[in-house]
């Protein structure tokens, strides 16, 4: 498909129709259409909507961000800019005579103009390039291109934004605007528009798209203003009918929670009073079904305010099957499996793991790394796998194309964080797909850049301590303890230099797998950075790493540092402490870590304790996905705690992929033995099948396993 033809409507509308008329005069044999709407578009054959897709293309680095504001300082190009088009089969909306194709355009994120907080990113209005080639009977060709003879107007759609919602005014709507034979007023021929710099590329991955209904439960009426529970935390919109009701209101707001007395929105932890999620409808003389075209909301409440009913709500993600269960004897466990589904789930967006569905909506890099292992082995692993490779080609398609920095979000859009556990992405996701997948295509790409990488961490080191990033930049260690630890008394230091030194071991490790000879410099500079490390965090009098704070004996020991003192100080500790001080990449590196020491029990406590930092807690407080900090005062659906979740898996039901020289190999079926735990039951579908496991304790509490027949891990 050619980078060129764009068009687009006038430097006003947001939300524009485009309509193509043509004729067909002999029998044809096919009709494929290659389009690409920015940011979002439905095609419509007609007066028939052909793709069911939602929020196409997904969401890329479309172009050169550079005279751009960016809260976090950009000093170097982008390293890559790609943008997907889609192909459609429209032989059999054809017929015989008079044609019409139909594009409607919305905003998306090429013309994200309100959301500022991590700077300016709009790209230009909604424009649009299509290429419909149709193949005669006779062989000959008819090819129709977005030009001049496209015409355009405006639709019902007088705005709409991601983050704020979509203002619809009914009255404005144009009824069979693309079958033929349609009223032309008002429409007009579409005007010529700049190619967007950028890389036209097939989209590949999974869509998003609509996967599930819910009936919602009114809780709460005075007057007209109605608020009602879907029962738990999703993403989507309302679909709702406005009445005929000539020039009234209709408003839809969204949130998380409700006020005290639940009679109420409470949008605290989706952005605040300054930026509510929002659909409004101007009624019109007729019954008019309606919802949002050209964005989602992340919600479990509504308010609905005018004269229009709910009729559904549409649940709406990248459509990703859930392949796998998981149920044991402890509550706490299973609301943990069910909230980190639906979390991660709301999360995916345009074959991006986000950090939360409604503020800030970013492919957090820290987020996405420290979340993929978990997602890939509960979520279908042929979806999955796509997913991963489009992630990752936005990771490195935003990388510093001279420094060859990894930044805290993909595709960038800005957003703070560190160098280690953001910028780790480069290195964590494709190892994460090895391991799961037994596939080592990403390792493959992204090998020269975890190289380069590793020499943009030593760049911001001194004496071999990653100790900066940018200039006026963030420079983030661990993230969100809880509130008694935040600060917490980690250095970012040692978290970003943790990193590092994973990173460089990652980076041999793939060179064997991969059959490449490492650098020369690389297992000195290892060594040097390892020493170093302990240098200056080790206390060899007492056998800890920054006191013991913070899992930071958990990290050590998660590298192969530290002592048998070290091991000792850390199971000490949390023993004595009995819950968690740990943020969203000390969390999972400290359970896991307990497990991996035999200190199975103390992990199972860690994970199911009620405490103020807990999962418990959440449960408890009736949260139906994972909050982004421990006490909740944020975001009720960031997927980031839940990188603990894939432990159900390899503990609790003991699924483990066990290792040769060459790496991960096959299965094995080895359960924790907790004596909380009475029973356990669960799958997962690999690549190479499913693994069923049940077991349960006999009279006599011993374990008995069963399981099916476990498939093989080629390498």
């Amino acid at each position: 498909m050619k980078n060129e033809h764009w068009i687009q409507g006038d430097l006003t509308c947001e939300s524009p129709l485009f309509r193509r008329s043509f004729q067909i005069d002999k029998p044809i044999n096919s009709a494929y259409l290659e389009i690409c709407g920015l940011g979002f578009f439905h095609v419509y054959v007609n007066g028939t909507r052909v793709n069911t897709e939602e929020m196409i293309p997904a969401f890329t680095n479309y172009t050169s961000i550079f005279g751009h504001h960016t809260t976090y300082p950009v000093f170097e190009e982008r390293a890559e800019f790609r943008t997907g088009y889609l192909t459609y089969d429209l032989t059999p909306y054809l017929t015989q005579g008079e044609n019409v194709l139909g594009v409607h355009l919305g905003n998306g994120w090429y013309h994200q103009t309100r959301r500022t907080a991590e700077g300016d990113f709009v790209f230009g209005f909604p424009k649009l390039h299509y290429e419909l080639t149709i193949t005669q009977q006779n062989g000959s060709q008819i090819l129709l291109e977005s030009d001049d003879k496209t015409l355009w107007t405006e639709s019902e759609i007088i705005e709409n934004n991601l983050f704020y919602g979509e203002t619809h005014d009914l009255r404005r709507r144009k009824a069979d605007w693309s079958a033929p034979n349609a009223s032309l007023d008002g429409w007009r021929p579409a005007n010529k528009s700049d190619a967007p710099k950028t890389q036209l590329m097939k989209q590949d991955c999974p869509t998003d798209q609509i996967v599930r209904t819910i009936d919602p439960t009114l809780i709460f009426q005075s007057d007209d203003r109605r608020i009602y529970d879907c029962g738990e935390n999703i993403t989507g919109w309302v679909d709702a009918v406005c009445d005929a009701a000539y020039g009234q209101k209709v408003r839809i707001r969204y949130s998380e929670n409700l006020s005290p007395d639940k009679t109420a929105l409470d949008f605290r932890s989706t952005g605040g009073e300054e930026q509510i999620q929002a659909d409004q409808y101007i009624c019109a003389e007729t019954p008019v079904s309606v919802r949002p075209q050209f964005c989602w909301h992340g919600f479990r409440y509504f308010e609905l305010t005018g004269p229009a009913i709910p009729k559904k709500v549409s649940v709406f993600h990248t459509a990703i099957p859930v392949t796998s269960s998981f149920s044991c004897s402890n509550p706490v466990l299973n609301w943990l499996y069910d909230a980190y589904i639906r979390t991660q789930l709301n999360n995916i967006h345009g074959c991006i793991p986000s950090d939360c569905p409604h503020r800030e909506r970013l492919g957090y890099t820290g987020d996405g790394q420290i979340t993929a292992e978990a997602a890939m082995m509960m979520l279908d692993p042929t979806q999955t796998k796509r997913m991963y490779e489009k992630w990752m080609q936005d990771i490195l398609d935003s990388r510093g194309a001279v420094t060859g920095h990894i930044p805290h979000t993909a595709p960038f859009m800005g957003g703070g964080g560190g160098p280690g556990g953001w910028g780790g992405a480069i290195f964590i996701v494709p190892m994460a797909y090895y391991q799961v997948y037994g596939d080592n295509t990403l390792l493959k790409i992204c090998y020269p850049h975890i190289l380069k990488w590793l020499d943009y961490m030593e760049s911001h080191s001194e004496d071999h301590l990653v100790v900066r990033e940018e200039d006026g930049g963030w420079c983030l260690g661990d993230w969100c303890p809880p509130p008694s630890m935040n600060p917490p008394d980690i250095p970012p230091a040692f978290v970003n230099t943790y990193y590092y030194i994973k990173g460089m071991r990652c980076a041999l490790k793939a060179s064997h797998l991969l059959g490449i000879e490492a650098p020369e410099w690389l297992p000195a500079r290892l060594s040097a950075v390892e020493k170093s490390w302990v240098a200056h965090y080790f206390d060899p009098q007492t056998g800890s790493f920054c006191n013991g704070l913070c899992g930071a004996d958990a990290f050590a020991l998660d590298i192969g540092l530290g002592t048998a003192q070290t091991r000792s100080n850390l199971i000490r500790k949390y023993k004595d402490i009995g819950c968690l001080d740990t943020g969203i990449f000390g969390t999972p590196i400290l359970i896991e870590t307990l497990f991996r020491e035999g200190e199975a029990t103390l992990a199972y406590d860690l994970l199911t304790r009620r405490t103020d930092a807990s999962f418990a807690h959440m449960m408890e407080s009736g949260a139906t996905t994972l909050w982004e900090t421990w006490s909740g005062d944020a975001s009720h659906d960031h997927p980031m705690f839940g990188a603990v979740a894939k432990l159900l898996f390899t503990e609790i039901l003991g699924i483990r992929q066990t290792k040769d020289s060459a790496g991960y190999t096959q299965y094995d079926i080895a359960p924790a033995d907790i004596a909380a735990l009475s029973w356990a039951k669960g799958h997962m579908t690999t690549c190479h099948g499913t693994i069923q496991v049940e077991w349960k304790r006999d009279s006599e509490g011993h374990m008995q396993v069963h399981f099916d027949d476990i498939p093989s891990l080629d390498k």
